[in-house]
Formats: structure tokens, C-alpha cells, sequence
């Protein structure tokens, strides 16, 4: 397969070209991210706002072509100009990975929150009932023996197109039965799946997020819904209103709807009824919003086939990922790690480690914070929603991001829900430095620590920041 083939296949989308060379018959390597190029390469280069910056540093690395969706400044590579990026790129990716992608069957989870926790508990009862499952998400790609798997280069949670597509491809060689990805509302909105058939998309929930990417609730629910095009059948949570135009038939999940899944959640277990059989299930975690997450892998996986007591004698077992809604005893004071980010999630949070404390008989201080990145409405409206009877209360800026920390804590500060007073607040301009000094004011006999927030490295302008919270705090409490 080489250049002229490919061009010829994506000619009715090119707008010009220069600089091409005859074909000298190798088959190119087609990249999305510009660390990954080598002389053999074709880069794909979508237009962003740090589109011109990349350029200069692909063409620095010498490719053999670049194809692009705006102008680039005059060079000695080989440029081709196309009217639609996602369009060319979905093509190509059919043209050299087809073979592979059809081999695999997909599950594609999308929602505001749970994502990462739903798709990780899918692919874990897939693993469980014999299905060979692969995972891709938040967290990294992952194998079926739940062993991280090094993809350079990857982004969070739904990689560029060219990168999915070599995943796919290894998975494929692999022998898989079944990847279980998270669908993103900006990778459904670049298109970067198109080029996969479904066999089940599950919706989880819907709530502000996003908007900075988005613009509007309207757009980032249109992203959302694209999903169902992209598959062949799904589940809808029925709780949440904005998706009911997707539930085709009766075979969708609710917590207090009439439908033929629903859930009833208890401190220790999970009442469910599956048409008109009962179920009781005991997970073997805490959290509320991670019961609703079992539920929904239970019921997406019985929608498929899957016997609904095997599905429950191993949901009874399984353990959801690292850092969500995760209690750990390190050195004598006892910490819930919850990745909650959005206003909804975190407000579940803390609902959620307010009852546990209650029952360990002991105050709950949190750490929330505030990411510049994700802009101030977001700040703004989880600081608002925050509930009552938190003993002490962290507002922290994130450990990286786009805003200076002091404007970041100042908006917290300013909009934080009248039930809170100064004397049980407290502020730091850092992830790192809020978890310390929540250390110092927490006493391990009377008081538990929720730590909400990203607790996981982020990505800052093309360079990864390293973090997470457990090393972090027995790296403290060693140290004093």
C-alpha cells in the first residue's frame, strides 16, 4: 500500500498538493502525533490552536508526507491540503486496518461520569466469562490479564485516530474477542471512532462538562449522541432525560423507572430486577456511584448474552480501577481517593464518603479543586453545589493547569455554597500543598480524607506532569 494508493483513495478530498515525490513503492507509516515521526512517515496534522507549533516540529523530523487540513508555511516536504480531516483520516484507517478491526467485537461507554469505572468493570466480567478484553480509557491501555500496555504516545482516554487504530491492530494479532473503550464527547465530535462498528454503546449519564471544548449543553449532548450511529445496539440510562430520543424497545436500565433493568441501591448491596427475576448482589466496594457502575456493566453484558447469574457471581468479585472511590489505609490515617472532576461527580462524592464516615463514626475533611483548564463556570458551579457537613474543607487549584492557582482559588473561594464558614476552610495553590496541609489538620482517630479530583498524571502543553496521590502521601508521612 503505497502514497499513490492512499491519495488515490482520499482524492475527492484534496484541495492541493505540492512537493510530492515518485512513488518509490514502501508502504508508509500514517501517524497523528508528531513525537512518532520518522522519515517513513505520513503525519496527519488536524488543525488546532497549537496546529502551527506542531507543524514546526514535524517538519523539523523530516516525513514523508504531511497531510493537513490548513496552510503550512513553504518547506521541501511533501504537503497535502484536504477539505475534511476526519473524513480523510477514518478512510485511510479503513484502507490499512480493516483486516483487523473487523475481527474484534467493541464496546463503546460514554457519559459525563463513570466512563473510565463502567468500562473498566465491563471489560473485567467480559475477562471473567472467558472473553479475551482488552481496555482503552483515562487510564491507559490495558490487557486482558489487567497489565498496562505502552503505547507511545497515546492521549487520555480515546486516542487519535492513526494511534487507536494500531491498538486495535495489536489486539487483533492477539487473538482478542472484545476491547471495551471510553467514547469521549470531543473524540466523538473529531470523529476519531467513525471507522468503528459498535456492538454496544452504553450510555451512562449527562451533566455540564466540556463546555469549554463544546461551546453549549446542546453541542456537547450532539457529540454524545453520535455514538449511537456508531454502533449497533445500546443501553440507555433512563434516568437521564436528554438521552430517552436513543432507548429503542424495552431493554434499558433505570433506578426508578419501569424498565426491564433497574437498580435499587443499599449501604452494602445492589437490589436488581432483570424483566421480572430479582437479584440481590453484594460488590465487594464502597460507593454508591460505583454500585450504579456495576449495575450498568451487569446490565450492558446481559443485553449482550451473557447469563445474568455468571455476570452476577463475578460482579460480586470484581474491584473497580485505581483511585475511585478507593479506601486506603496509609499509616494510620484513612484515605478515599475519588477521581471526581465534574460538579455532579464530586457532589456524589462527597455524599458518598459523608455516609461511610458516618458509619466508621469519624468527620470527613475533602480536598476539591479547581482546574483552569476546564474553565470557570465548571469552578463555579461545583463549589456551589458542594453539600453540608464536611468538618474541614480544602479548596485547592489543581496540580497543573492554563490559570494562574491564585485566580483559581479566589473564584472558589468567592462562590463557595453558604453553608461553609471560614473557620472549616482552607486553600492551597497546588494539589500537592492542599494535601499537605489537610494532612496537618486532620486527626487519623477522629477524621477520614476524601480527596477529590484529577489524582493521575495530566498532560500540560505537549509535556506529561507526573502525579499520584498515594505516592505522594507516603512520601509525606514518611518524611515526618
Amino acid at each position: 500500500m503505497n502514497i499513490p494508493i492512499m491519495l488515490a483513495t482520499i482524492e475527492e478530498y484534496i484541495i492541493t498538493s505540492n512537493n510530492l515525490k515518485p512513488d518509490d513503492g514502501f508502504t508508509p507509516h500514517i501517524v497523528s502525533m508528531y513525537q512518532d515521526i520518522t522519515n517513513e512517515s505520513i503525519f496527519m496534522l488536524k488543525s488546532s490552536e497549537q496546529a502551527a507549533h506542531y507543524a514546526e516540529l514535524a517538519v523539523a523530523k523530516k516525513p514523508a508526507l504531511i497531510i493537513t487540513d490548513i496552510a503550512l508555511a513553504e518547506s521541501s516536504i511533501p504537503v497535502v491540503v484536504v477539505s475534511d480531516f476526519a473524513a480523510v483520516a477514518n478512510q485511510l484507517i479503513r484502507l490499512l486496518y480493516d483486516d483487523a478491526i473487523s475481527r474484534l467485537k467493541f464496546i463503546a461507554v460514554t457519559g459525563t461520569n463513570g466512563k473510565t469505572t463502567t468500562s473498566h468493570m465491563i471489560a473485567k466480567l467480559l475477562t471473567c466469562s472467558g472473553q479475551k478484553t482488552g481496555i482503552i480509557g483515562t487510564l491507559g491501555i490495558f490487557d486482558c490479564h489487567y497489565h498496562k500496555l505502552d503505547f507511545n504516545h497515546s492521549t487520555q482516554t480515546t486516542p487519535m485516530y492513526f494511534e487507536l487504530a494500531e491498538i486495535i491492530k495489536y489486539f487483533a494479532e492477539e487473538a482478542y474477542d472484545y476491547i471495551v473503550y471510553e467514547a469521549t464527547s470531543i473524540a466523538l465530535d473529531q470523529q476519531r471512532t467513525d471507522f468503528i462498528s459498535n456492538d454496544l454503546a452504553v450510555f451512562t449519564n449527562f451533566s455540564p462538562e466540556h463546555l469549554e471544548y463544546h461551546g453549549t449543553m446542546a453541542s456537547y449532548l450532539q457529540a454524545k449522541l453520535r455514538l449511537d450511529a456508531l454502533s449497533k445496539d445500546n443501553i440507555v440510562n433512563m434516568d437521564t432525560r436528554e438521552y430517552h430520543s436513543l432507548a429503542q424497545g424495552p431493554f434499558h436500565f433505570s433506578s426508578n423507572a419501569d424498565t426491564y433493568y433497574q437498580f435499587n441501591l443499599h449501604d452494602d448491596y445492589i437490589d436488581l430486577k432483570v424483566g421480572s427475576e430479582q437479584h440481590r448482589l453484594y460488590p465487594s466496594f464502597f460507593g454508591e456511584h460505583n454500585y450504579i457502575n456495576i449495575s450498568t456493566s451487569v446490565f450492558a453484558l446481559h443485553k449482550l448474552g451473557f447469563p445474568i447469574n455468571q455476570l452476577l457471581k463475578y460482579a460480586g468479585e470484581v474491584q473497580p480501577p485505581v483511585h475511585r472511590f478507593e479506601v486506603l489505609d496509609i499509616q494510620g490515617y484513612e484515605f478515599i481517593l475519588d477521581f471526581a472532576h465534574t460538579p455532579v461527580a464530586v457532589n456524589e462524592s462527597i455524599h458518598n464518603a459523608l455516609k461511610y464516615a458516618a458509619r466508621q463514626q469519624k468527620n470527613l475533611n475533602v480536598m476539591v479543586t479547581g482546574i483552569g483548564l476546564r474553565g470557570f463556570d465548571k469552578i463555579m458551579l461545583t463549589v456551589k453545589q458542594l453539600p453540608p457537613g464536611v468538618h474541614q474543607l480544602m479548596l485547592a487549584a489543581e496540580q497543573v493547569g492554563y490559570v494562574e492557582p491564585e485566580t483559581i482559588m479566589t473564584t472558589m473561594i468567592d462562590h463557595l455554597t453558604d453553608c461553609y464558614n471560614s473557620d472549616h476552610v482552607l486553600s492551597s495553590p497546588s494539589r500537592k500543598e492542599g494535601i499537605s496541609q489537610l494532612i496537618k489538620a486532620t486527626d487519623p482517630a477522629e477524621d477520614i480524607i476524601l480527596l477529590t479530583g484529577i489524582n493521575e498524571p495530566q498532560h500540560f502543553r505537549g509535556s506529561t506532569i507526573e502525579h499520584d496521590d498515594q505516592q505522594y502521601i507516603k512520601q509525606l508521612l514518611c518524611d515526618h
